[in-house]
């Protein structure tokens, strides 16, 4: 499988808000990234933002903007950074640019009540395994990032031993453990098989809720 040797490009498709520019940020100082939207303009001009935050650093050059599918074609790890309806009929649009590439899915369809979150999906199922179906590969699809919130990426702030979940088959979770631990302050967990990703993607709507619910009394809700 491509994925197999070193991986040098990531892609983040549907990557113009906080989720891409944030993993965008933490990234550029190691790997070559991707910001890929529908329209380049809207690609180019995240791209601009995020080097403005690191523009005296060597590596702001490391940040490029493309279409969607000419990031995918170009990068060895892709991850979707769109909810799960444009995920899908993405994933669908450009199937073929992603064969035998790594992907990434940090996907968690959640929907309201009132001013609270509740999910979508009955349990088992998850956006992670629907991806993985529409994609037709599913040991190259991981997932994990669901429960540290974008603001916290997309932020000049350091983060502090902050972990989260990855759940896939191997070699391709061990990969983007590895990816994920480059990240300073971030660390990864190994969750088990992709069919486990419901349990992150449904704690997800829990944590947001508690935040929301216990904002004085709760400075950071998260798994650990």
């Amino acid at each position: 499988m491509r994925f197999g040797g070193s991986i040098d490009k990531i892609a983040l498709l549907g990557g113009t808000g906080k989720l891409g520019r944030g993993l965008a940020l933490r990234w550029c100082s190691k790997r070559q990234v991707i910001i890929g939207s529908r329209f380049r303009p809207k690609a180019e001009a995240a791209t601009e933002e995020v080097r403005q935050l690191v523009r005296e650093k060597r590596y702001a050059d490391n940040i490029r903007g493309m279409l969607n599918r000419e990031a995918a074609k170009e990068a060895d790890l892709v991850i979707f950074c769109v909810g799960l309806g444009p995920a899908l009929r993405l994933a669908t649009r450009i199937r073929g640019a992603l064969k035998d590439k790594l992907v990434l899915s940090p996907i968690v369809s959640m929907g309201h009540r009132g001013n609270l979150r509740t999910p979508k999906l009955n349990p088992p199922n998850s956006a992670a395994v629907k991806l993985a179906k529409a994609l037709g590969q599913r040991s190259n699809v991981v997932s994990g990032l669901h429960t540290i919130p974008a603001f916290m990426l997309y932020s000049p702030d350091p983060l502090h031993d902050y972990s989260v979940v990855i759940y896939g088959e191997q070699p391709a979770k061990g990969i983007v453990m590895r990816l994920v631990n480059e990240i300073d302050g971030l660390h990864s967990l190994d969750g088990g098989p992709l069919e486990m990703s419901f349990l992150s993607e449904y704690a997800t709507p829990l944590l947001l809720n508690l935040k929301k619910l216990n904002e004085s009394r709760v400075h950071s809700v998260r798994y650990y």
